[in-house]
């Protein structure tokens, strides 16, 4: 082939004038695709047939315009992938992210319509003692009674726990151990709440039978 001669890129079918002489190996580059093919030794194959071609010419515009398009539809597909991604994660570890607190109202709103349920939110962690004493219990003998005022510090409200009270010796060794349910060591008026509300306090009565000269002291510990 010599001289300047139209070739049709087959990848975008736009038409442009070829080089005036080719090398040994026939390849060429599109010039709006960058497409690389190889100019055909018959020339008159590659010549505009009757059937309209695109323009050899291309504006800068419309090649930003379908470079700009291009990359919209890529950020939208990256978009797409990593919520997909994040949305999975999330279910996965749903359980988690519901301990929290910042996060459960955001999980609770979701997790209907999704189909799971969300267990109670419980933080022991939270719940603190913030005053304590043993004495021996006023209306029975051989008998001892801790009194205890408990908080919960936690930012929400979460179902009222087991309790443990652990007589301990000069060791630290347990010498008597009793677990008291919530309908147990909660007083009368503090017996119809539902959960341990953010913030509030409770002072509980907890009687256990006295040990004698073996106990020195007590621990309370949360189930």
């Amino acid at each position: 082939m010599t001289g300047p001669t139209l070739l049709r890129c087959p990848a975008c079918g736009t038409v442009f004038r070829g080089p005036a002489t080719l090398p040994a190996h026939r390849r060429v580059r599109c010039g709006v695709c960058s497409e690389v093919f190889a100019a055909p030794a018959d020339d008159d194959a590659w010549a505009p047939s009757g059937a309209p071609a695109r323009p050899a010419y291309v504006s800068r515009r419309q090649v930003a315009v379908a470079g700009g398009a291009r990359g919209l539809w890529r950020g939208a597909l990256v978009a797409l992938l990593t919520l997909t991604l994040l949305g999975q994660v999330a279910w996965l570890a749903r359980q988690r992210l519901a301990t929290v607190p910042v996060l459960r109202p955001v999980v609770a709103a979701v997790c209907p319509h999704l189909g799971c349920r969300l267990p109670p939110f419980r933080d022991l962690q939270a719940i603190r003692v913030d005053e304590a004493r043993i004495t021996s219990h006023p209306d029975y003998t051989q008998a001892l009674l801790v009194v205890a005022t408990v908080v919960n510090s936690a930012p929400l409200a979460q179902p009222w726990p087991r309790l443990a009270l652990a007589l301990t010796g000069v060791d630290g060794a347990v010498v008597a151990e009793r677990v008291f349910e919530p309908a147990e060591y909660l007083p009368a008026e503090r017996q119809g709440e539902g959960d341990f509300a953010p913030g509030s306090a409770v002072e509980i009565r907890l009687p256990l039978a006295d040990p004698g000269t073996q106990a020195a002291g007590f621990r309370l510990n949360w189930y």
